[in-house]
């Protein structure tokens, strides 16, 4: 008889993913998602890349630096913001969001670039998860007897009114999925739609889960009535029609097959909406209740609100900090995030974060050429890419940085990405080098 044997880092791997789509906890009077509790794990982590006990790609070297300028911005506009306006320095809470991103993303790269998880892995389970993720949402949704329990277990802040409109018909029902935010929930789902058609696409592999992935997160963003979320669905498929094109260097198939199936979509659209359909009529109206009669909606108003907060040009420099915002009228702050950056961060703030920003989507882009002998490689390059990019089109209604529920997703991907290629690419230099020696 075979001995079945584990591999420890594969378990350890499930067990991580697995308390990603766990519901919020509360602790010290603070929502954080589970993943929150392995942070010292990464501690342990970037103090053996500090001491050099694990040597990291250059690329890793650059973010750290970024990383570590935002958190320190993001201390001086709280020491500003507060000491100005509130006559007193309060510590911002919110740096912990960042801390937690750029650990769990550097985390990510040692591992696999240090080959601890190989990459045909992590897509098999990433894919299991994020279908569970996303099967949430749809139970949630539709009228069977354990409805209820996944909406109490996965709540928004207000779970009367979720509670509540569970009586309306299906079209009715918003939808908070996983995320516990219908509108964030939106978002979530095209970043996973993102990692499933790149699997699909590229990888070859897996065809069933990622089928079902695609399929499910469509679900999600229509199901979550998200205007921001079916912005960057649109905004995603063009992006991998333009990969297609960039990677493969071929435009006529990828331009035919948009075309065609463009053309299908708006035929099924019109005639669902011709013919009265509850589903197709409400996101209309919403589209229609936004540009026309809000025009843009409260989301301008709130950022309206705040530029009138700013005053003279340290606050425009460092912005006004999370903590001010907290004390304001809107204590959220800006759902357009940029604005939001800016309005909290000011100007410093807002070059570090999408200079961070940028540089990964660059990165991911020249490297997908490069990675095409890979398809692993490739297809998380391509994932990363098309998430990170749809999630900042996402941002101009809701946030990527500050979302706190699901924010550890993209940041898993990205280091796993970038712990792969540059693995991918060590190994050909030295398969390179053998070679030039032998001859």
């Amino acid at each position: 008889m075979k001995e079945i044997t584990f591999n420890k880092n594969n378990i350890l791997l499930f067990f991580v993913l697995l308390l990603s789509i766990l519901p919020v906890i509360k602790l010290g009077g603070f929502e954080i998602p589970f993943l929150y509790l392995l942070l010292p794990f990464g501690v342990f982590i970037l103090i053996y890349i500090f001491l050099g006990w694990y040597k990291i790609p250059k690329i890793a070297r650059l973010l750290i630096l970024f990383f570590l300028l935002i958190i320190l911005e993001i201390f001086l506009s709280a020491l500003y913001g507060t000491v100005s306006v509130l006559g007193g320095f309060i510590f911002p809470s919110d740096i912990l969001q960042y801390v937690v991103r750029f650990i769990t993303m550097l985390s990510f790269i040692v591992v696999f670039y240090y080959r601890k998880v190989d990459a045909d892995i992590f897509i098999k389970y990433f894919l299991l998860f994020l279908n569970i993720g996303m099967l949430i949402g749809f139970l949630q949704w539709i009228p069977w007897p354990g409805r209820e329990l996944l909406v109490k277990l996965y709540p928004f802040y207000n779970i009367t009114y979720q509670m509540d409109q569970l009586s309306n018909t299906m079209s009715g029902i918003r939808v908070h999925g996983l995320a516990q935010h219908a509108t964030a929930n939106g978002g979530l789902a095209t970043f996973f739609f993102a990692f499933g058609f790149s699997v699909f696409k590229f990888y070859k592999k897996y065809k069933l889960l990622s089928i079902s992935l695609i399929i499910l997160s469509i679900i999600n963003i229509f199901a979550s009535q998200a205007r921001a979320g079916m912005l960057a669905l649109v905004f995603s498929i063009f992006v991998f029609y333009l990969i297609s094109i960039y990677v493969n260097r071929k435009s006529f198939k990828p331009t035919f097959y948009v075309v065609i199936v463009s053309f299908f979509i708006y035929i099924i659209i019109l005639f669902l909406y011709k013919n009265g359909n509850p589903f197709i009529e409400k996101m209309v109206y919403r589209w229609q209740v936004l540009i026309f009669e809000e025009k843009g909606g409260g989301r301008v108003d709130q950022f309206y609100y705040f530029l009138s907060f700013l005053r003279n040009p340290l606050d425009y420099l460092l912005g006004l900090s999370k903590q001010v915002v907290n004390q304001s009228a809107i204590s959220f702050g800006i759902e357009i995030e940029p604005a939001n950056i800016f309005v909290t961060y000011g100007i410093v703030g807002f070059i570090l974060q999408y200079s961070l920003v940028l540089i990964l989507l660059i990165y991911f882009l020249k490297g997908m050429r490069k990675a095409i002998q890979n398809k692993a490689s490739l297809t998380l390059l391509v994932a990363a890419f098309v998430g990170l990019a749809s999630y900042q089109i996402f941002s101009v209604g809701y946030y990527f940085f500050r979302e706190i529920r699901v924010g550890l997703f993209p940041w898993i991907l990205i280091g796993v990405a970038i712990g792969v290629y540059e693995k991918t690419k060590n190994r050909a230099k030295l398969k390179n080098n053998k070679y030039q020696e032998c001859r």
